[in-house]
């Protein structure tokens, strides 16, 4: 089976090509830049050029694959602010439509499986914080909801066969802001835990989150169903701070309010990392799903031993 991946050179993406190589899968990568298109045939994918509001430049690729793993996302600020946020939303919005302007210029019965990503933050959370396949959509958006929500309802309404994927608010890995971010400015006492650190924050880890992906789009019956992707363990922001900081043999991170966490680093960006919320992931286990990483503690290790390949530290060096 085919499947294509749009945003092919990220963080997700690159590691869903890898992931999808192994599985099986003929992966095509989209790629808009010469850049992109490396990373996807180091990951054993073929590119193909493309520009998200042309159909010409990828339906005929589209046409026969069995699904399409939508993984575009809008390059963020520094500080992601309400405003911030909503500029990205806008972004995100005109690709969605040229996502989907391209695939229902196929004829129905070619039309490929769209793979909906997106985050927690989009759901609502029970009585229990329990968030689940059957959570509804949040009404009012917070977080990276203000962009993941306007994006499924374009997509329902749109008719287009698609899926939808709740990953864990931190996918960490070797890469963007887990393993680029966080993990240095642990080692070095710069990187605070935002609020008490007691919130229950749903992760997994970036290539479980790409085999996640892959599985569902492989499933057969799923157009229309929703699926959470986490560990399945319930872990704190706090734990995953403090022992990946220990793992670092550095200090245990400092606690700070809220409010200032949120002055520096943007409201969103910190209302999505103190999310508290219990993950059931139960619909996608019972697909024959089981995680690579069952928790943190096994993650974080493989994260950091990545991280001190010496290939890993020149490139850090380069940048």
């Amino acid at each position: 089976m085919k499947l294509l991946v749009l945003g092919a050179g990220g963080f997700i993406g690159r590691t869903a090509i890898r992931e999808a190589v192994i599985a099986g899968w003929e992966a095509v990568g989209l790629v808009r830049n010469d850049e992109a298109a490396q990373r996807v045939r180091r990951a054993g994918g073929t590119p193909h050029h493309f520009s998200v509001g042309d159909p010409a430049t990828w339906a005929e690729a589209a046409r026969g694959a069995h699904a399409v793993l939508d993984l575009i996302q809008p390059s963020l600020p520094g500080r992601l602010t309400r405003r911030a946020i909503d500029r990205v939303a806008a972004v995100r919005g005109e690709t969605t439509e040229g996502v989907l302007r391209t695939l229902l210029s196929l004829p129905a019965g070619e039309r490929p499986l769209l793979v909906s990503v997106s985050g927690m933050d989009d759901l609502t959370p029970g009585p229990d914080r329990t968030v689940s396949h059957l959570s509804p959509p949040r009404s009012v958006p917070v977080g990276f909801a203000h962009v993941g929500l306007p994006v499924r309802r374009m997509v329902e309404a749109s008719g287009t066969p698609a899926v939808h994927v709740c990953l864990g608010n931190m996918v960490y890995g070797a890469g963007k802001g887990f393993g680029d971010m966080i993990v240095p400015g642990l080692a070095r006492g710069r990187m605070p835990v935002p609020g008490t650190g007691r919130n229950r924050l749903p992760i997994i880890h970036v290539e479980d989150a790409a085999r996640a992906l892959v599985h569902v789009a492989g499933l057969p019956g799923v157009a229309g169903r929703s699926f959470v992707a986490t560990d399945g363990t319930v872990t704190t922001l706090g734990e995953l701070f403090d022992e990946t900081a220990g793992m670092l043999g550095a200090a245990r991170p400092r606690r700070l309010p809220r409010w200032l966490t949120a002055a520096f680093a943007g409201g969103v960006a910190v209302r999505t990392l103190t999310l508290d919320v219990v993950a059931d992931i139960s619909a996608l286990t019972e697909t024959g799903f089981e995680p690579r990483y069952p928790s943190y503690r096994e993650g974080v290790a493989a994260t950091l031993a990545e991280l001190s390949r010496p290939a890993r530290r020149r490139a850090h060096a380069v940048r």
